[in-house]
């Protein structure tokens, strides 16, 4: 697999194997873009789904939200597409975010469980996602990574989200350990106290131990001028960041659009900008 920068629609064709599409991300040299889009919510314009308009301005991969594994269904998507539909018509990677639950068997098809795990094994990538709970603890993260590597083939992010902000390197370094290949992180400057110094040695942290890292902007920073992102963007850059990733709150289930393109042009140019959204489908 070429670099992600170099990779076209016919190139996402098939599930990419987790070890190459690590190698893929990593020959990119920070410069990919993750955007998440919340499957259920209405689209900005009815016209096109969400996930055609991140692409559109530049997300080289999509997160699907809050993804209903048992109806499948993504607003916007004619009949009953699900990811593969959205894989149809933006010639991205799309992967979906599961939420982790400290209940394994939980019948909810949005949450993290073997029968949720069974619907999505041909997804491109898996998000694993712990927010900020009593009961969702480390321990309860671990598992859920031993549990999705049981059914899942493909690239595993865990992503672990606290109130306080960072979680310390240790805890996102044994996520590696456990299996995940990726781990998200905010941000510099999208928590409180996160700083680029307490972010890069995280990150080199996560790359000593073998893993990629991901910052996130996900504290409706999304939504934030183009400047300010940019900014974000070439901080997140200084850290060593492989991927960087938009959360779901600038404006309709997704990020700003005009945000995903001033962040891609900050930390990839305008020439990998241009092309990623020019180039047609059927590349």
């Amino acid at each position: 697999m070429k670099r992600i920068l170099n990779c076209r629609a016919s190139d996402f064709q098939q599930q990419p194997g987790a070890a190459e599409l690590v190698a893929a991300i990593k020959a990119s040299e920070g410069r990919v873009l993750m955007a998440e889009v919340a499957a259920e919510t209405l689209p900005l314009y009815p016209d096109v789904t969400n996930a055609e308009l991140v692409a559109a301005f530049g997300a080289d991969m999509i997160l699907l939200k809050g993804y209903n594994t048992s109806t499948q269904a993504v607003s916007g998507l004619p009949g009953e597409g699900g990811f593969h539909g959205i894989k149809a018509l933006t010639g991205r990677l799309v992967g979906v975010s599961l939420e982790i639950t400290h209940e394994p068997d939980s019948d909810n098809p949005r949450h993290l469980s073997r029968h949720s795990l069974e619907r999505v094994r041909t997804a491109d990538f898996l998000c694993l996602t712990g927010y900020d709970k009593p009961e969702l603890n480390k321990h309860v993260m671990l598992e859920a990574i031993q549990l999705a590597k049981m059914y899942f083939s493909g690239l595993i992010i865990a992503a672990k989200f606290y109130a306080s902000g960072l979680a310390t390197a240790g805890e996102y370094t044994e996520y590696v350990g456990a299996g995940a290949h990726a781990v998200v992180i905010p941000a510099p400057g999208t928590s409180q106290g996160s700083r680029e110094t307490a972010i890069g040695d995280i990150i080199d942290a996560v790359h000593l131990a073998g893993g990629l890292a991901i910052t996130t902007i996900s504290t409706n920073q999304e939504g934030a001028d183009p400047n300010t992102v940019s900014l974000i963007g070439l901080a997140s850059k200084r850290c060593g960041s492989d991927i960087h990733n938009f959360g779901d709150a600038g404006c309709a289930g997704i990020a700003d659009p005009e945000a995903i393109r001033s962040l891609s042009i900050a930390v990839r140019g305008k020439r990998h900008t241009y092309v990623r959204m020019a180039s047609s489908v059927i590349r």
